[in-house]
């Protein structure tokens, strides 16, 4: 935790991600704009812990879900495919681009239907070995080609409710 910047997320219900906040390797903490003064990050690298609070007496925290801790590191990136329309019963693949790291990491892909929060479908470790949600065994695969830096994501039957955001995502360690 203490060698990177670590990121607070949120989304409230049938609202899109909204960016609250990072704190620094050091200490340093910067927040979106449109919520200077709301929130201190914190963290306790002896613990392996990271805090949030706010400092809104009306903020519901209802709608105040998880978020993601996501490691962050100058020149790196992941680029998604464009968007795909296909029928349905249809495969359909997904791609992304990996650039600034070496694909030796798992690589994740999660997805996030409609009006709903994120849903983990599975990753590939630093070989060719997978692992997917219980929930969606036998849906997808996921495969990388390394000599072209890509990762994939096959959709084997496409169904209407697969219509989601797809996002890639590397593994922080």
């Amino acid at each position: 935790m203490g060698s990177h910047w670590m990121f607070w997320i949120r989304q409230k219900p049938g609202k899109g991600l909204e960016w609250i906040g990072y704190i620094e390797r050091g200490g340093g903490t910067y927040f979106a704009q449109s919520l200077q003064g709301q929130f201190s990050i914190t963290k306790d690298t002896s613990r392996n812990m990271l805090y949030l609070q706010s400092f809104s007496r009306k903020m519901n925290l209802s709608y105040f879900i998880l978020m993601i801790l996501i490691s962050y590191s100058y020149g790196q990136s992941l680029t998604s495919s464009e968007s795909v329309v296909e029928k349905p019963g249809k495969s359909v693949t997904l791609s992304c681009s990996v650039s600034g790291f070496s694909m030796s990491y798992w690589m994740h892909w999660i997805r996030q239907k409609p009006g709903k929060g994120l849903e983990w479908i599975g990753y590939i470790d630093s070989g060719t070995g997978t692992v997917f949600a219980q929930s969606l065994q036998g849906q997808f695969s996921i495969t990388k080609d390394t000599s072209r830096n890509m990762l994939y994501l096959q959709v084997k039957s496409l169904k209407a409710e697969d219509m989601a955001v797809y996002y890639c995502a590397r593994e922080s360690h």
